[in-house]
């Protein structure tokens, strides 16, 4: 009694389905990738000797028996009828490798991973499926383990199966390179995804990314902008290749390149998310001289209603207004600012610049509004207050301000100072 194809088949399918849960388009590709390898021998290289085994003829009411019981869905009872075979003294290796693969194909169904494991295993270890079956379930096994957060056996069991079917399936490979990444040996997972990759007719685009991530891990900026580039010439689109790719820029301190990566897809309207515009004026402030880029990517997030007016983003347009001369709109920002800072540190900035911009009534005001909400360096605030009350023209309100600033640390020095030359 021959194995099923449409079983075998179906414990590919599942395994590969469970390999990537959260990347279905992948897991299509990854299906067509097995259907396309179906036509062929699947390990046309292998160095194992096939077994010449059948099943026993007194098990084989037992095994009819259990593949109907699985073909109809009761998997519970077909891991019953499986494991009578398992146990049975009379059953040879066919009849324990194939009770125990059918087995496996089961306890997946019911997503017992630990059964699969230990049911796929059995199957290996007895020895008794013909090739296609013995390989394509130590490749199913590996897809287990991977999903049971066990890298390193994913990787032992994926090595052994290269090695002894000198496979070119990409799949396998791509897998290998997965499970070396799920390992943190990401030198190794990128050999083995560049190996994937190359022996697929066209590059898949979430290969090319893990690869991508795999380089960055292990230290090869460059290769991994390369590789960036080919994402995103097959998906211009797509902002998380872009934002990878930017983000491979920015650990190069390739600054313009990032910049310009990222202002093309502003252009092309792929902004949708408050970190996007975030990113963009963060690169913008490290780079001198483009504080007005700074104002008009965060200016245009407000206006798209995608950047939330909140502390960080009004802080930083403030502090952009302020250095570019744009002394209208850094008021208007640290005013507003200041209203959200729970600390007052935005606050003390505010009556820093009204003050510098002789508005010393109303820097007077900001600076008590900011102590009355406990600031680190309470000092400041106070100098800011004795320098409004010296402009104001109020002497005793000056040498009260300056007493207070005195007792700060930050401002002692210079306050003492003043208070001398005062007398």
């Amino acid at each position: 009694m021959a194995a099923p194809r449409s079983l075998l088949g179906l414990a590919v399918f599942t395994a590969l389905l469970m390999a990537v849960p959260a990347q279905p388009a992948a897991a299509r590709e990854d299906r067509r990738e097995q259907r396309r390898a179906a036509a062929e021998p699947a390990f046309p290289d292998a160095t194992r000797e096939e077994p010449r085994l059948r099943s026993s003829p007194r098990l084989q009411r037992q095994l009819s028996q259990l593949v109907e019981a699985y073909n109809e869905g009761d998997t519970a009872k077909a891991r019953e009828l499986a494991d009578a075979i398992l146990a049975n003294e009379r059953a040879n290796a066919y009849d324990i490798s194939f009770a125990a693969q059918v087995a496996a194909s089961a306890a997946s169904d019911q997503d017992d991973l630990e059964a699969a494991i230990a049911y796929m295993e059995r199957v290996i270890e007895t020895n008794g499926l013909d090739n296609e079956g013995h390989y394509n379930t130590m490749q199913n096994l590996a897809v287990a383990q991977l999903n049971s957060d066990q890298p390193a056996a994913a990787v032992a069991t994926l090595t052994r199966l290269i090695n002894e079917t000198q496979t070119r399936n990409p799949v396998i490979h791509h897998t290998l390179g997965s499970a070396y990444f799920r390992a943190e040996q990401f030198a190794e997972a990128a050999v083995a995804l560049r190996k994937a990759i190359s022996l697929s007719p066209e590059p898949r685009t979430d290969w090319l990314r893990l690869l991508q991530a795999a380089l960055i891990e292990s230290g090869e900026t460059e290769a991994a902008v390369a590789v960036g580039q080919q994402v995103l010439a097959k998906t211009p689109d797509d902002k998380q290749a872009v934002f990878a790719l930017a983000s491979n820029f920015i650990d190069l301190e390739r600054y313009d390149d990032a910049i310009r990566l990222l202002e093309d897809a502003r252009t092309r309207g792929l902004f949708n998310e408050a970190r996007d515009y975030r990113t963009l004026y963060s690169l913008y402030f490290n780079v001198e001289g483009r504080e007005r880029d700074v104002i008009a990517v965060i200016e245009e997030g407000f206006a798209k209603g995608v950047l939330p007016r909140d502390l960080q983003s009004l802080s930083a347009l403030a502090q952009a207004a302020y250095f570019s001369d744009d002394m209208t709109r850094a008021i208007a920002a640290y005013r507003e600012a200041a209203a959200l800072d729970p600390r007052g540190e935005s606050g003390l900035n505010y009556a820093k610049v009204l003050s510098a911009e002789g508005l010393d009534a109303e820097a007077r005001a900001a600076a008590r509004a900011a102590l009355a909400k406990g600031l680190q360096r309470p000092g400041e605030a106070w100098m800011v207050i004795a320098r409004a009350e010296s402009q104001i023209g109020t002497p005793a309100a000056v040498r009260a301000a300056l007493q207070e600033a005195a007792r700060f640390p930050e401002t002692a020095e210079q306050a003492n100072r003043m208070l001398r030359q005062s007398r």
